[in-house]
């Protein structure tokens, strides 16, 4: 147990230098989802959750998403697609945006003994509604790469993960610069078979653009299958 305390506390004194000096704030996310079997490696599921920032107070944005992907190659690469909508609470405006988005992914996760180790490429677009206003750029264009690390603890039903991803645009010619870093640390534990929990931080973080925001998120999500 002294092992596993110091790994939580190594992990979570990161997160200072991803924040760096500048001014932040903190928030909360609540997760639930569900995946389900269609056939032999092709899995569909469906997800949710509400994001709070305003240190906890204001309510920021809320998600559904429905997916399908397959599973291949010993389950070390997984490809899939997936729609969300979007609902947006704008605070210096007071006015709820919807929008929608649109996924395109590819995993590599191969094993390690208790170890694994991922890279995920992910295309997405988001749309928004023309009819609320007048848009530079629609749909906004990235491309994200995350890199994770897992390590399931021997004889527990517990499992540590930590992941580094950015955001890489494209819908800016001329100026496709990564303009948004995310930094996860969490710890996963199985209730059952079927059923798990997800405690986590989340840190977001904007680069490289005008009056950047940073923000560390608490969060959980509980899945089932």
């Amino acid at each position: 147990m002294q092992r596993i305390r110091a790994i939580i506390l190594v992990f979570c004194g990161l997160f200072p230098m991803w924040l760096c000096a500048q001014t932040f704030e903190t928030g909360g996310v609540l997760g639930l989802g569900y995946e389900f079997k269609i056939l032999k490696g092709w899995h569909a599921s469906v997800e949710g959750d509400v994001r709070f920032d305003a240190n906890f107070t204001h309510y920021n944005r809320a998600k559904i998403g429905v997916g399908t992907d397959y599973t291949f190659w010993k389950k070390r690469m997984k490809v899939g697609v997936e729609y969300n909508f979007l609902n947006y609470h704008d605070r210096e405006d007071q006015l709820f945006d919807n929008r929608h988005r649109i996924k395109g992914f590819v995993t590599i996760a191969p094993k390690f003994g208790a170890w694994k180790v991922g890279w995920r490429c992910m295309a997405q677009s988001t749309f928004r509604d023309e009819r609320r206003g007048d848009y530079k750029f629609n749909p906004k264009t990235y491309l994200r790469n995350r890199f994770s690390v897992a390590w399931s603890i021997p004889q527990t039903k517990l499992k540590l993960h930590l992941s580094e991803e950015f955001w890489w645009r494209l819908y800016k010619p001329g100026d496709n610069i990564i303009d948004q870093l995310r930094t996860v640390v969490g710890l996963e534990y199985k209730i059952k078979k079927h059923h798990t929990l997800d405690f986590f931080l989340r840190s977001d973080n904007e680069v490289q653009v005008k009056n950047p925001e940073n923000v560390l998120y608490v969060g959980v999500a509980y899945t089932f299958d």
